[in-house]
């Protein structure tokens, strides 16, 4: 009799073992149910965040390349896409500031394209743009990637050398520039030979500052329209 009390008694603690174990279990589940269901909640919002950092990346990269886009239309000239006033001014600004740093020099050449007006009243605007178009490319094939050919305006166009280390070599290509350019150009049925003047002006030598280097390299260019080589340094200039 005492043995099936012992059996009953210990039935009854299996049972609430069991029975505690259930709950233990099912409370483990409400709170891994919870859990899961916060997780998930989390999970969509992480998503959602995501969501909105990639459309805020992509309106950034956007913006960004807008932003670049408006930048390059204001500082290149919209014929012929090269560099416009602004950034040869600061590429000659820099220049300056190298150049100084290191005691080297730097050329400035003023050239302009001889009676373009001519051109342009004889045979059209048309014809001028691919004058002007072609004497970009032209002095771009002349000078080196790391020079500035830029088109001042009209038909004047300027270019920056770097580390000038001989001003006879300067001369020497401004001399081949006025023969590459004076190539025949043919456009339709019409072959013209286009002629440029070039002045030239060095730091430090003739001018210490961007101003001066471009107001001496301007009068050397008056001064070559009236030589046969169309190329004058601005120290050799003889002013009346």
């Amino acid at each position: 009799m005492q043995i099936i009390k012992e059996a009953i008694n210990q039935n009854k603690e299996v049972e609430y073992k069991v029975a505690k174990a259930a709950d233990d279990l099912h409370q483990v589940n409400t709170e891994l149910a919870k859990e899961v269901a916060q997780r998930l909640v989390i999970e969509t919002e992480l998503s959602g965040v995501k969501h909105d950092l990639a459309d805020v990346r992509d309106d950034l990269s956007q913006s960004q390349a807008k932003e670049e886009e408006s930048r390059n239309v204001a500082l290149h000239d919209a014929l012929t896409g090269l560099p416009n006033r602004v950034l040869f001014e600061e590429r000659l600004d820099h220049g300056l500031i190298q150049a100084k740093r290191h005691g080297w020099k730097l050329a400035v050449l003023f050239m302009d394209i001889d009676n373009f007006k001519n051109i342009n009243d004889s045979y059209g605007h048309d014809l001028g743009d691919k004058v002007l178009l072609t004497v970009a490319d032209r002095l771009q094939s002349a000078t080196r990637e790391e020079d500035t050919v830029s088109r001042w305006g009209g038909d004047e166009f300027v270019c920056l050398l770097l580390e000038v280390k001989q001003e006879a070599e300067v001369t020497r290509l401004a001399e081949l520039i006025v023969k590459r350019i004076s190539e025949d150009f043919k456009f339709k049925e019409t072959v013209l030979s286009i002629k440029v003047s070039i002045g030239i002006s060095i730091y430090p030598a003739d001018g210490e500052t961007a101003d001066i280097l471009f107001k001496n390299a301007d009068k050397a260019m008056y001064k070559a329209k009236k030589t046969e080589r169309r190329v004058v340094l601005f120290r050799d200039c003889v002013f009346d």
